[in-house]
Parts: structure tokens; sequence; C-alpha cells
């Protein structure tokens, strides 16, 4: 492990023996010593102080397989160098808070694919195919990983990069910051949910290359809800969407600023930059379920094709 791969501070996970989490942020252990696990560069850290002392996991990678159902992964504040992968249910991965734990790899590697277009898929956090997963408290940025811009990507035959993937997966997204997630050769997208039902809460998604939040799939239904999602402003290099629902997923969006999504130059309304679009989307995404949205600056605040109204 090198000296830049993580900062001085640690994670920790705290597992309760009777699966309840005491109402503060700072997860206090409950069952015996020795199964708490926790992780600290310097091998040191405790359950409520992350300069405490007790053995340590060297990434959290290995606290996220370690894991059982009901456990709380608490990642205290650092910039940590990885890619994480979710193959198990029940898991809650929490942040010191947006902006203090920060998720900035290096290098993100194709580890899965897209079930609407079967192609390759790059995320930073993936959950794969399992249920009542939360990521919350903390930041994922993709600018150390990737960059540049596609014009109009054409995501049916071009592989993703993505900040957050939900595939075939449940569970929520909360005041959470995912950031810097854009390509020059893929559809980047900061936050996507492909067959999934995932509540997308009190996020902050910026800086992002063809979708702040994607909800896609048949069986797919997504809550998105109180989020502030802010594009690239007036660009000449990338059509944006701020949020987008569609091949066949359903979809509550609600309560969410979405910002700065414009496209210079574009030619008619399928080429520009939306704040919202619905695509192919459920009849569920009908009248009063986008409601109470606030839109600056985008180029088209909403554009409906091939759905029912949804005003």
């Amino acid at each position: 492990m090198t000296a830049n791969s993580f900062s001085s501070k640690s994670l920790l996970r705290c597992a309760s023996l009777f699966g309840v989490l005491l109402a503060s942020n700072i997860l206090l252990q409950i069952e015996a010593w020795a199964a708490t696990q926790l992780f600290d560069t310097d091998g040191q850290a405790s359950t409520t102080d992350c300069s405490g002392f007790g053995s340590a996991f060297t990434t959290i990678q290995t606290a996220v397989n370690a894991a059982s159902s009901g456990d709380t992964i608490y990642i205290c504040p650092g910039v940590y160098n990885e890619q994480i992968r979710v193959t198990k249910s029940g898991l809650t991965i929490r942040g010191s808070g947006a902006g203090l734990t920060v998720l900035r790899p290096t290098a993100v590697a194709q580890n899965t694919t897209s079930i609407i277009s079967q192609t390759s898929v790059a995320p930073i956090l993936l959950v794969d195919g399992v249920n009542n997963v939360t990521i919350a408290n903390m930041t994922v940025d993709g600018s150390a990983a990737d960059s540049g811009a596609v014009l109009v990507p054409n995501c049916l035959s071009l592989p993703f990069y993505i900040g957050i993937f939900y595939r075939a997966s449940s569970g929520a997204i909360d005041a959470a910051q995912v950031t810097g997630i854009t390509s020059g050769k893929a559809c980047a997208d900061a936050i996507r949910v492909e067959s999934g039902n995932v509540a997308i809460t009190r996020n902050l998604v910026d800086h992002y290359g063809r979708a702040g939040i994607g909800c896609a799939g048949a069986n797919g239904n997504c809550s998105i809800t109180g989020n502030t999602v802010q594009g690239l402003g007036k660009v000449n290099n990338q059509t944006q969407v701020g949020i987008q629902v569609r091949a066949a997923a359903g979809a509550v969006i609600s309560g969410n600023v979405i910002t700065d999504n414009f496209l210079i130059g574009a030619h008619g309304v399928p080429a520009s930059s939306v704040g919202i679009t619905l695509f192919n989307a459920q009849p569920s995404t009908n009248p009063h379920l986008v409601t109470e949205n606030v839109f600056v600056n985008n180029q088209v605040n909403i554009q409906r094709q091939s759905t029912a109204a949804a005003l």
C-alpha cells in the first residue's frame, strides 16, 4: 500500500448484535470485540475514534467482503484509491460526510455489463444483483481515472463509465456527492440504476458527462427526491441530461434542483441538453409524479418521448 493510496484516516465496520443501529452518525460497538473489524493506514482505530487502537482491514473492499447482512461499514475521513464491488445484500456503506470521505480511484476497470445495451461498464462503486444496500455520506469522484467529453454519445454501442451503478439491485443513495464522471470514450453517468429499485435522495451530483442520474430497464423504479443536479453549463462538446428515466423504468421525481444542462449549437430538441428526460418510461411515471422540481439555465427543462404525460 503506497502513501498516497489512503489518507492517515481509517475505516471500520460495526455489526449490531440485535441488528439495531444507535441514533448517531458514529456507530457504536455492541458485539464482542472479536466481531468488530477495523481499518487504518497506521493499523490503529477504534469503534468510536478513527485515531484509536485496534486491528485493521487494509482496504474498503476487504471490509465489504468480510461483512454480513445487516452490517454497516463506516469509512472515516480520507481519500481512498479503490474501485468497489458489493455482492452481498443488507449492507450499509457510510462515510463521514461528502467531501470528508472521498472514493477517488486512479484507475477504473470494466467489470460488468449494461443490462440494457450489453456493453461494458466501468463503475467506481458497483452494487450487483443484491438487495437493500445503502450508500451514504461520502463523495465518489471520477476525475482521476477518466475525463473528456463525447458530444452526443451512442450508449447502445459505447461502454459506460459510472460513479455509482446499481445493477438489478435495490437500496438507497443518500447525502452523497458524485462528481467528475466524464469521459471522451464512454457514456459517462454519475448515478445509474438498471432494473433495480433505488431511493436517490439529498445528493449533490455535478460535473458529469452524459447524465447525472439515470434509471433504466424493465421492473426498475427510482424515487429521485431532494437532489441537486448540476451540469457543465454552456458547453459545445457534450450533450447532457440531468435526470433520465428510460427503457421501461418508472420513477417519482420530486423536489430536485436541476441546473446548467446546455449544449451550444444544438440542432433541435433531440440534440439539446435537458433537465429531465422521460424516454419510453413506464406509465407509472405519470401525472403528479414529476412535481415541484426547480429548473435553472437548462436548454430544455423537460423532454418526453414515447411516454405518457407526466406533468
